[in-house]
């Protein structure tokens, strides 16, 4: 029993010693939290720890549908850990070390939405048809419209007005061959579609109707379902904002950029 007590008091003092030597200098703290003797990999697992109550990320200027203002943007914040942890076990004694934090600035601020007010392309369509017809077209012009495009974004309408469900506001109305939940938004993807045209936008994908449409010309519509989609990217170097709306069969898109 004598050897066993001897070995481990010798282990304790000699774990004692090393981080007497290799930790944390003595009264150093961080964010007011002791951190005498810790080694590095304990600094860098209790800054892990405090890195997850305040990493945020940036969050960019966003149009508010609801209320038709544009709402400001917000920083992130992210903690630098390794050089957190340098700045810890470099301290001197009785040292009080802070967080490094690094902020992170969002693409998109308020500033720069206000200045996406020059058009580039609008473009209309008028189908007619059922209520529920009409009323689709409403539902995916308001869930595309203040939609905005960074440089090299790519733009998808079943992405950004789907899915097509009742839960979304979207009604039963006449497709290719029958009836079917949303029918009609072909025509808002038509319409979005010509307004890229005019534009000069970069097209990745679309797809034309199995059958002619009234609303526009032979080869200038936009065909959409489930499994297919329109596709197109902002290939300029500036912000694109996309505003949109339809009422009584009637769709349009105006596409706005910066000067």
């Amino acid at each position: 029993m004598t050897i066993i007590t001897v070995a481990a008091f010798s282990l304790n003092v000699a774990a004692r010693f090393y981080r007497y030597y290799k930790g944390v200098k003595k009264g150093v703290t961080l964010e007011d939290i002791p951190m005498e003797g810790k080694l590095r990999e304990e600094v860098r697992q209790q800054i892990e720890r405090m890195a997850l109550e305040i990493n945020r990320p940036p969050r960019n200027a966003r149009f508010d549908k609801k209320n038709m203002e544009i709402t400001s943007e917000e920083e992130g914040l992210m903690v630098d850990i390794p050089a957190t942890v340098d700045a810890v076990m470099s301290a001197k004694e009785n040292e009080k070390v802070k967080l490094q934090v690094i902020i992170l600035e969002p693409e998109l601020t308020a500033e720069i939405f206000s200045s996406i007010n020059q058009r580039i392309a609008f473009f209309s369509t008028s189908g007619g048809g059922s209520a529920g017809r009409t009323d689709n077209l409403y539902v995916a012009a308001r869930y595309m419209n203040g939609t905005i495009l960074a440089p090299g974004d790519v733009f998808s309408f079943n992405k950004v007005t789907g899915p097509r469900t009742f839960e979304r506001g979207y009604s039963m109305a006449p497709v290719v061959g029958g009836m079917g939940i949303g029918g009609g938004v072909c025509q808002v993807a038509t319409t979005v579609y010509n307004a890229a045209l005019i534009a000069g936008l970069e097209i990745i994908e679309r797809h034309p109707h199995s059958i002619r449409v009234g609303y526009v010309p032979p080869g200038r519509d936009a065909t959409i379902t489930n499994y297919i989609d329109l596709k197109f990217r902002n290939s300029t170097e500036k912000f694109i904002l996309i505003r949109s709306g339809a009422g009584g069969g009637y769709a349009w898109v105006e596409l706005l950029s910066q000067p």
